[in-house]
């Protein structure tokens, strides 16, 4: 059930590369809501054992333009930060 859960999330995110990237942001220019909405999941998509291929470098590139960002670091807990480490 996990091995399946896995891989129709890598799928779903994986047909979205195209929409991540058009803009800097999630659809826009600007940070907004719905990026603080999508991140804590990007974030955690490592600890859930999946791993993005080839073909989702746009979200690769989302991911790392957003966890750089002093705010959303400021945010995580010491549970989340260890998730990525």
């Amino acid at each position: 059930m996990a091995a399946h859960s896995r891989k129709v999330l890598t799928e779903a995110i994986c047909a979205s590369a195209e929409v991540f990237k058009a803009k800097p942001f999630f659809l826009s220019d600007e940070f907004s809501l719905v990026d603080a909405s999508i991140a804590p999941i990007l974030w955690r998509l490592q600890s859930y054992g999946i791993q993005l291929p080839a073909q989702a470098q746009p979200i690769v590139k989302y991911m790392n333009s957003i966890f750089a960002r002093s705010a959303f670091r400021a945010c995580l807990t010491e549970a989340e930060r260890e998730m990525r480490h």
